[in-house]
């Protein structure tokens, strides 16, 4: 399986086309970026068919280096393989796609609303949220965590910038389309993917021009308001970057927070041990980083080269596009001691699942607390999670995911609560 999976690597086999969002979704690039980390580790991607070629960087140290060194490696031409060979019209209005100095221009408004004091201030919030999310699991005794998992991030998204939990379910759907537009369950029969990356940024951007345009939206006490606020160098942000960067942030949010949450429990279910492990020990700060390491949702990030540059062994071209493989770099057998073992008590965890550098997620903090906070109500809640089925792993090169994961579950005496909330977002997909 895409997450599970890993271990030794074939001395030899076929290149795969590492920009083919398919490959993982139904198959496994863990044996693939072993290979690379120990034989190429600065892999150049040969095109297949009429898409451009580029470099893919798997050993952490590697990693880090493209993420950090934002003078050989810039942002601003896009971060992401969709982008490839295209110009990012949001390159230095937006903050994923925006180097420093002007970096620091777009992220200062919203810093304060995502420090680690005020993330723990919504902790009841959270809270409520992750029973929510459970509760289906209350009624019925098989049902589809990563499903339900799904409206987590949206739901804290919508706390941070404001959005009503009436419009949750249609962004949530254009989130993920925007995210994994290769997938079937996204993708309508016979929409290409740039149809569908399209309609998910048209109606992702019409929703926020509409929220800023609202009378009074600059006095919410939210990243929204933060935005519209916001005066660096003494002038506000245009209406656009404003725009963009809520985007970006609702983007972000789905990134991490779900797919962590349910390759973590997917995890968990898999080695029975360590489940135990944690529940004798009550340390969910360590769980969570092991979830952060193993899952790595954040897939591959894109740079390109600002002049020629020697990477390893590797002469790279200036002006050249450079993929950094986190979910590789978090298995490197260099930093990690027996990286495909999933061990809820690992240290040290120098996990670059967020990141590092200037670009490293903004919202780092909230996603720990929201998984901290989800895994303390599995554990209060659940006498008993098992796996129900075959999980099904989203088709995209950006999230590392799990579309679907069904679970049998039997609640705890702490968990007859539960059946008095609402679920969290629609059990059913909406026609869009």
């Amino acid at each position: 399986m895409r997450i599970t999976s890993g271990g030794p690597a074939a001395e030899n086999g076929p290149e795969p086309d590492l920009s083919d969002p398919h490959f993982y979704g139904t198959g496994d690039p863990h044996p693939v970026w072993t290979r690379l980390r120990a034989k190429d580790p600065v892999h150049r991607q040969c095109p297949f068919g009429a898409k451009p070629e580029f470099w893919a960087v798997t050993r952490h140290a590697d990693v880090s280096r493209v993420l950090v060194r934002h003078t050989e490696f810039t942002t601003s031409r896009g971060n992401i393989l969709t982008t490839l060979g295209q110009t990012d019209i949001a390159g230095g209005k937006m903050l994923a796609v925006t180097d420093p100095p002007g970096h620091k221009r777009l992220k200062d408004p919203l810093a304060p609303h995502v420090s680690r004091q005020a993330v723990r201030d919504h902790e009841p919030a959270l809270r409520k949220f992750s029973r929510r999310l459970l509760s289906i699991g209350a009624r019925e005794e098989t049902w589809d965590f990563a499903a339900q998992a799904a409206y987590y991030p949206i739901a804290i998204a919508g706390l941070l910038l404001g959005i009503p939990e009436s419009s949750w379910d249609r962004l949530k759907h254009f989130t993920y389309a925007a995210v994994a537009e290769s997938d079937p369950d996204y993708a309508p029969a016979g929409s290409s993917r740039s149809q569908v990356l399209s309609r998910a940024h048209s109606e992702i951007f019409l929703y926020f021009a509409t929220e800023v345009s609202r009378p009074g939206r600059a006095e919410a006490d939210d990243l929204i308001g933060a935005l519209l606020r916001a005066t660096p160098d003494g002038e506000p942000l245009s209406r656009e970057e404003v725009i963009l960067n809520a985007y970006s942030l609702l983007i972000g949010a789905t990134v991490t927070t779900s797919h962590a949450a349910s390759g973590g429990l997917l995890a968990l279910l898999e080695n029975p041990g360590e489940y135990a492990r944690w529940r004798a020990s009550g340390d969910t700060a360590s769980l969570v980083e092991e979830i952060l390491r193993w899952t790595s949702p954040a897939n591959h990030a894109l740079r390109h080269t600002t002049d020629e540059v020697r990477l390893g062994d590797a002469c790279i071209g200036a002006g050249q596009p450079v993929t950094a493989w986190l979910g590789s770099a978090n298995r490197d057998e260099s930093v990690f001691l027996e990286p495909f073992r999933f061990a809820v008590d690992r240290k040290p965890n120098r996990h670059i699942a967020f990141g590092v550098g200037a670009h490293r997620c903004i919202g780092a903090h909230v996603a720990r607390l929201a998984l901290t906070v989800l895994f303390e109500e599995i554990a209060g809640n659940f006498e008993r999670i098992e796996l129900a089925d075959e999980p099904r792993h989203l088709h995209s090169t950006f999230i590392a995911g799990i579309k679907s994961l069904p679970v049998r579950t039997v609640l705890g005496p702490d968990g007859v609560g539960l059946r008095d909330l609402k679920p969290l977002g629609n059990t059913t997909e909406e026609a869009l």
